[in-house]
């Protein structure tokens, strides 16, 4: 896969249909070195996730992509992600603070398809805001000023157009020591701005699901579990609706 001219922040879907039977993931940060995080993934979509009509991805699917000629790296993931497509799933995919990058070499190679952050869908009765999260930890003004950059256009452009070495080398930049949680105030903004009454997303790290009343409004707000099956830790799960209801689901 190469660089063909359009970059991600140019690739996302701002509106899809409604969902039918989805389920909802976040925060694997799939790499080489977690072997049985991936493991863990590969069950999931084999069993879990087949009941469902629709996978939702909300961001860092994977630990760093550093464009699509980083592909190579996770020829196994995408092989999965496309026999699941294939069996007949439809796949949306987020891009989280780790994964950004993901662009048209991806959706080619799995069948996904990527969405805008926030993106606004309706499940049902329900009309929900679904978001990677970190757009609202607006407590750190430096890193929200760098997700901003690295959203940009121009600066993706800039970056697509180094050496795929130099662009692996520029990880562990964007990590920071540690991940804040979101600043519900602005949360409710955007519960406001886009008329909704569920929220779901993921990036904090501390699953969850809260109900807020702020100021006139009150919302309930769904945070997904991160995922870490390494040196005999079992964490993990995604989101479901079942029978009108939101539920946790554990991994099998």
């Amino acid at each position: 896969m190469s660089f063909n001219g359009v970059v991600p922040a140019e690739s996302c879907l701002s509106k899809i249909p409604p969902l039918q039977n989805p389920v909802f993931i976040a925060d694997l940060h799939l790499a080489a070195d977690k072997p049985a995080t991936k493991e863990a993934f590969f069950k999931f979509l084999k069993n879990d996730a087949a009941r469902f009509s629709e996978l939702v991805i909300l961001g860092d699917l994977f630990e760093f992509w550093a464009g699509d000629d980083h592909a190579p790296a996770y020829a196994d993931i995408l092989e999965a992600l496309k026999a699941f497509f294939l069996n007949g799933h439809r796949i949306y995919v987020m891009h989280g603070n780790r994964d950004f990058l993901l662009g048209k070499g991806f959706t080619a190679a799995t069948g996904a398809q990527l969405i805008a952050d926030p993106i606004p869908v309706q499940v049902g009765f329900d009309h929900i805001l679904l978001s990677h999260g970190d757009m609202w930890c607006t407590l750190d003004p430096e890193y929200q000023q760098f997700r901003a950059t690295l959203r940009s256009p121009d600066v993706q452009r800039q970056i697509l157009g180094e050496k795929l070495e130099h662009r692996i080398a520029y990880d562990n930049q964007e990590k920071s020591k540690e991940v804040m949680d979101v600043v519900v105030n602005d949360v409710a903004r955007s519960v406001r701005q886009y008329r909704t009454k569920i929220i779901i997303h993921g990036h904090t790290h501390r699953p969850a699901h809260h109900t807020h009343v702020n100021e006139d409004s009150r919302f309930d707000r769904w945070v997904l579990p991160d995922w870490d099956f390494e040196n005999g830790r079992s964490r993990g799960g995604y989101l479901s609706f079942e029978n009108g209801y939101i539920h946790f689901g554990h991994l099998d």
